[in-house]
């Protein structure tokens, strides 16, 4: 890990920028908790596989039968065969694991099928994307029930994971890929290490299996926070494919993806999301890449800038609930850091390998609770350098959950 202290000069050069406060409206509602596992003995919070099972084994005939006909789906779209992409949906698993994500609403199966039907291009690569947002709907939930509680802490998350790996992991393929960053990505690396780590986690036996807070709930915030970086990354690349070939279909897709985020913009960039329909929605020769950076990073900086200090603001030191808050704001910075490189002209000094390492070191200092020193500086050091991103974005005054309201 880079030294940190070099980077605390930093410190000069950057404004007390916003409020210090945390987010009363992050991403969960967290009460401190004593670093005891669900069930079990307390463990140290040190790494270690606390199961003989494994990762995946536990995942559902419908969902490994779903994500089958997902993969054959994908392969009709992009040949363009809209025969075969109706055929790998209509009446297959895929489709009974959609009705069931929907419940009652049913609001995913009714697009998926309807632009199946209609089978041009950019209905096609609508209903690709739909289905996307669909699986992503379900990998939350499912992580959060874990978080939670669950029958079988097993199964729910070998489920999340068969989603991932059947569903989603070319999501994140492609998001490393991309040519617009100015960085190097190993997002479906991470996903996978997240969790991988996040299933050693789990004790004890079905139906009192368990969890250790130190280990689940921040791999569970590795996993959902780095898909949501690979979606973020997609949308801006197949942005700019729309722009450069006039292609509806690259915009369409962008458009349905924008849907399993969208609810992170709620409440921090409320007006961008009617924003980014308008312009994904729109002439895709006339959409501007940039302009969607921009809207999606203004609330994702404010989602980073919550846990730059939430720890300390809610004394969670040296507990599991401020550990994995130190671990998911680390995860938004990676999020942000392909806008940062892109602004750095407008942010004085900025080193980028600092900014993350720091984070690194924050989440380590937050574990311990003991070195309070260093945790304030450090803290400061991320809340000046994510404001001053927000600064670089046209945000008025630096937060964490102030709305826009233009």
């Amino acid at each position: 890990m880079r030294a940190i202290f070099p980077h605390l000069l930093l410190l000069a050069l950057f404004p007390a920028c916003g409020d210090a406060g945390g987010d009363a409206g992050g991403d969960t509602t967290r009460e401190p908790t004593t670093g005891e596992p669900t069930t079990g003995e307390p463990t140290t919070g040190e790494p270690t596989d606390l199961n003989e099972r494994e990762l995946g084994a536990n995942a559902s005939a419908l969902c490994r039968g779903a994500m089958t006909h997902a993969a054959q789906l994908t392969q009709a779209v992009t040949a363009g065969d809209a025969a075969a992409a109706l055929a790998a949906y209509t009446g297959t698993d895929l489709q009974t694991f959609v009705i069931e994500i929907d419940g009652v609403e049913g609001t995913h199966d009714a697009a998926i099928t309807a632009s199946l039907v209609l089978g041009d291009p950019t209905e096609l690569a609508a209903a690709e994307g739909r289905l996307h947002a669909a699986l992503v709907q379900q990998l939350r939930a499912l992580l959060a029930a874990v978080e939670a509680s669950t029958d079988d802490h097993y199964a729910t998350w070998d489920e999340a994971h068969c989603i991932w790996d059947g569903g989603l992991r070319g999501i994140a393929i492609a998001a490393d890929a991309v040519g617009w960053t100015r960085i190097d990505e190993q997002i479906a690396a991470d996903i996978d290490a997240g969790f991988a780590a996040g299933h050693d986690g789990i004790l004890g036996e079905p139906p009192t299996s368990g969890v250790d807070d130190w280990q689940v709930p921040p791999n569970k915030q590795r996993v959902e926070k780095s898909l949501y970086r690979a979606i973020q990354r997609v949308i801006v690349e197949l942005a700019t494919r729309a722009r450069d070939h006039a292609d509806p279909a690259a915009a369409r897709r962008a458009l349905e993806l924008l849907a399993s985020i969208e609810s992170r913009l709620d409440g921090r960039n409320t007006p961008g999301i009617a924003q980014l329909h308008a312009i994904l929605g729109g002439d895709p020769a006339l959409i501007d890449p940039a302009a969607v950076l921009l809207e999606l990073d203004i609330a994702f900086a404010k989602r980073t800038r919550t846990y730059a200090s939430s720890a300390i603001d809610n004394d969670e030191l040296g507990v599991p609930g401020g550990y994995e808050g130190a671990v998911e704001g680390g995860t938004y910075a990676k999020l942000i850091a392909a806008g940062m490189t892109g602004n750095s002209s407008k942010v004085a000094d900025l080193d980028l390998a600092a900014y993350l390492d720091a984070w690194d070191r924050y989440a380590v200092l937050v574990r311990a609770g003991t070195e309070l020193d260093e945790l304030a500086a450090v803290s400061r050091y991320l809340v000046d350098t994510t404001c001053a991103y927000q600064a670089a974005l046209g945000v008025a005054s630096c937060s964490s959950d102030v709305d826009e309201t233009k």
